[in-house]
């Protein structure tokens, strides 16, 4: 009798000693994924603020004749906007660094452009005509730009029309300014205001959200191309990769789960 209870009372001890670190074990997933899904509403917003930063930053660098030098390429994380490239001077680096404090909800700028001077580069003194037939021609190769009235007056060229997005608007500035001649692009062309909304999940998405979507998936490491708010091959192939790695069925199509998935759903 002494013996069985004996026993007894070493079998509820070894119970109670495993049953902790299953409560702790189970505690601290709980709050992996709590921390998880924090982090993932941080990753949405900071992913649609960024994506508009940037574009917005590089709409003002062009526009600006004091930012001589076309090698100009611009991030921006947690609203720190990083500026990358070559510039023609000091006064130059300066102002762009200026320009880009400048934009409403720009947090910081990193500064690392290089200032390289012309030296015996050749320069072109292009005619407004053939400015504007180059910048056309540049646009004509981009669906989303194709149709946006192209005007040069004294190396300024003007942009006028309607564009899908933020983002389409923001790469019409950065090809019109990588033309030879160009001196500075005034941007009047118009798009979507829904744009700097929040994605909400949907089976197609709008141009905000796919942004939304392909800045989400680059920030994973998945490239879907050009930030430019359309659903192309590049972004479907990058939707399937990283469905496949979350080990989702694999679409190549939003839907809500999948915006959830990535972080970027209301």
């Amino acid at each position: 009798m002494h013996r069985s209870r004996m026993f007894g009372a070493v079998v509820f001890a070894s119970i109670a000693v495993v049953a902790v670190p299953t409560y702790v074990m189970s505690e601290s997933t709980a709050g992996k994924v709590e921390r998880k899904a924090k982090g993932a509403a941080r990753d949405a917003t900071t992913g649609i603020s960024d994506s508009w930063l940037t574009a917005k930053t590089k709409i003002a660098l062009f526009a600006d004749e004091r930012v001589k030098g076309r090698e100009v390429s611009v991030e921006t994380v947690n609203a720190t906007v990083a500026l990358r490239g070559k510039v023609d001077s000091d006064e130059a680096k300066a102002a762009a660094a200026s320009i880009a404090k400048a934009v409403e909800g720009v947090k910081s700028v990193k500064n690392d452009l290089q200032v390289v001077p012309p030296g015996d580069r050749t320069m072109t003194d292009a005619s407004d005509k053939d400015i504007t037939q180059q910048v056309e021609g540049r646009f004509a190769k981009d669906a989303q730009l194709e149709k946006v009235d192209v005007r040069a007056d004294g190396g300024m060229v003007i942009l006028t029309g309607a564009v899908p997005s933020i983002g389409a608007s923001a790469r019409a500035s950065e090809l019109a300014r990588g033309v030879a001649g160009v001196r500075s692009v005034k941007n009047e062309l118009t798009h979507d205001a829904a744009s700097r909304e929040a994605p909400r999940g949907s089976t197609t998405g709008s141009h905000a959200q796919i942004m939304a979507i392909q800045q989400a998936l680059k920030d994973k490491g998945f490239d879907p191309g050009p930030i430019d708010g359309a659903l192309g091959p590049r972004t479907t192939s990058a939707l399937k990769e990283y469905q496949k790695s979350q080990n989702l069925t694999v679409t190549g199509t939003m839907d809500h789960d999948l915006a959830m998935k990535l972080g970027v759903s209301n």
